[in-house]
């Protein structure tokens, strides 16, 4: 919290320099903001009433939908109390849209607000009629909320003997965590009338990256009637807890057990693609030596196994550790003493499934580097050790070393327990670029700032330019330097510059003219970056779009 009150009242001074700047906080309060959308689902070629829950939003204008697919009609808007407006719409999804969520923003009087997701999904049709009728006809989807805290929503279903079914639980804010569980009024022997689970989930796999949502295959080896219910895994509920529930028959296809990756560049996950353009893209973000390059491909032998094959940087080593306690070994020749760089992806299983550990050795047995990442951590004076999907070193001397390959336990191996380890000289160049906004709205006269957050991989050293393109009427971007926040430097850190860039803050301000004309709508803004190595500007490198608009000016 401290760093971020630091920068907040660092831009405030900035801006108070600046001609007819006005400090940031009053504005933001002004600016709209969706919750949720209700219902949550809806199927191609459909037209439905939906209420969004926000605030700021009695002056909306429009729905803003940047992929086809969607049409909006604004209604009314309600206030129930002080803090919350409701917008009433008619929503008509096209056939040809595609499924899955279709990102969505509020346009109004204020300016554009955030977004939020409907969900386009082919499974129905909708639930209709009194809850306590059960529902014995699949694939059918429900829409519902979790309108207080410790509530638990019941449907009751009637199914055939054998029947299997899928059920799934997607939810539509971000503070619902949903959980599903199977249950019967069987009794006991105190109680005839009592309710007992049969099967529960909360997700398929808790990790970071991974939904939360809920999904649970059951068989019912008897006919009857079930109880299918829905909560809030932490307890929480109230009128933005929107999900729907999906039911479909036999087993539907499991949900990815990846970490997406987002929009940015990523080159420190398990599951980003090295394919055989990989050093050239790398390359093409801001290296010296931008010609072409590839990696001879090889396979590693079992420990013990036989002859140990011999591979020479840049070299790339595929294959699996099909059974617990596996390990597989290369030999890596190394004519000189250089910086190399060791990858690592997982294209199959991953983390936490999968947990590959990379270690380098000498001919003697002694390690030279590993991908597990050590440091002391300074609350419980305990070791903590990470596996990390990219290691940088420095090898200082030529020779042959083993590179030895296998799970982080003894007692996992699988079929899709696939590995791709590349080794390769280092390639300076621009990493991950990430920018501070999600959307901007602007009086005339006023400014903000965007900050872009730079990732320098492998000691990339050249200049890096920050360009804005696409922007409304009005509005010019010019550079801008913030005062930099200091931070200690990480005691008991271990080797963190082997398994971290260096990162790097630059700032473009976004100035609206006096006379700057309200936009009718967003205009999404290019942010781009371009490196500057040895005199020579390098070619554009995606940072985001961000909407953009130019508002009414508002009083003093």
């Amino acid at each position: 919290m401290a760093l971020k009150m630091i920068r907040i009242v660092t831009i405030s001074a900035l801006l108070a320099l600046l001609p007819r700047a006005r400090a940031a906080a009053p504005e933001l309060t002004l600016e709209p903001r969706i919750a949720s959308i209700y219902p949550l689902g809806a199927q191609p070629g459909k037209t439905f009433a939906a209420t969004i829950r926000g605030r700021n939003l009695k002056d909306a204008r429009s729905f803003w939908f940047p992929e086809p697919g969607v049409r909006a009609r604004l209604l009314k808007v309600d206030s129930p109390d002080a803090t919350t407006d409701v917008l009433h719409a008619e929503l008509t999804v096209e056939p040809s849209a595609s499924l899955g969520p279709h990102r969505f923003r509020i346009v109004a009087e204020a300016g554009v607000s955030n977004q939020i997701e409907l969900q386009i999904s082919a499974v129905g049709p909708v639930r209709e009629g009194p809850r306590d009728a059960p529902i014995d006809r699949f694939p059918v989807s429900v829409d519902d909320r979790i309108e207080k805290r410790g509530d638990v929503n019941t449907y009751p279903i009637a199914v055939q003997s054998g029947q299997t079914i899928t059920f799934e639980v997607v939810s539509g804010f971000s503070g619902l965590d949903p959980s599903i569980a199977i249950a019967e009024q069987s009794g006991s022997w105190f109680d005839s009338q009592r309710i007992n689970r049969l099967a529960f989930n909360d997700e398929p796999l808790s990790f970071p990256g991974l939904s939360k949502d809920a999904r649970l295959v059951h068989r019912f080896d008897r006919a009857g009637k079930y109880l299918v219910q829905v909560s809030s895994s932490s307890g929480q509920g109230g009128p933005d807890y929107v999900y729907q529930l999906r039911m479909i028959p036999g087993i539907a296809p499991a949900p990815g057990l990846h970490p997406k990756l987002g929009e940015s560049w990523e080159e420190r996950e398990f599951t980003r693609a090295m394919g055989s353009t990989w050093m050239a893209q790398l390359a093409g973000r801001g290296a010296e030596d931008t010609s072409p390059r590839t990696a001879e491909s090889f396979r590693a032998v079992k420990e013990g196994a036989g002859e140990v094959p011999v591979m020479t940087p840049p070299g790339i080593v595929e294959g699996r550790i099909a059974a617990p306690g596996e390990a597989h070994v290369i030999q890596v020749k190394v004519d000189q003493a250089q910086d190399l760089s060791i990858e690592v992806e997982t294209p199959e299983a991953t983390m936490p499934r999968f947990n590959p550990v990379v270690r380098l050795t000498e001919a003697g047995g002694n390690e030279i580097v590993t991908n597990v990442y050590t440091k002391l951590n300074n609350n419980g004076l305990y070791m903590m050790k990470m596996i990390q999907a990219k290691t940088t070193f420095s090898l200082s001397a030529p020779g042959l070393y083993t590179l030895r390959i296998r799970d982080i336990t003894t007692d996992h191996g699988a079929a899709n327990f696939a590995y791709r380890v590349l080794v390769r000289p280092r390639i300076p160049h621009i990493g991950k670029l990430i920018g501070s906004a999600d959307h901007f709205n602007l009086s005339a006269g006023e400014t903000r700032t965007l900050t872009v957050t730079l990732d320098r991989e492998e000691e990339f050293g050249g200049v890096v330019a920050l360009e804005a393109a696409d922007l409304p009427a009005g509005v010019t971007a010019v550079a801008a330097m913030e005062k930099p926040v200091e931070r200690p430097p990480l005691p008991n850190g271990g080797k963190l510059e082997r398994y971290a860039a260096r990162q790097q803050t630059a700032s473009l301000l976004l100035i609206a003219a006096a006379d700057a004309p309200p936009s009718g709508k967003p205009v999404l803004m290019r942010v781009t970056a371009r490196p500057v190595v040895k005199g020579k500007l390098g070619d554009p490198i995606r940072v985001g779009e961000i909407p953009v608009m130019v508002i009414a000016r508002r009083p003093s």
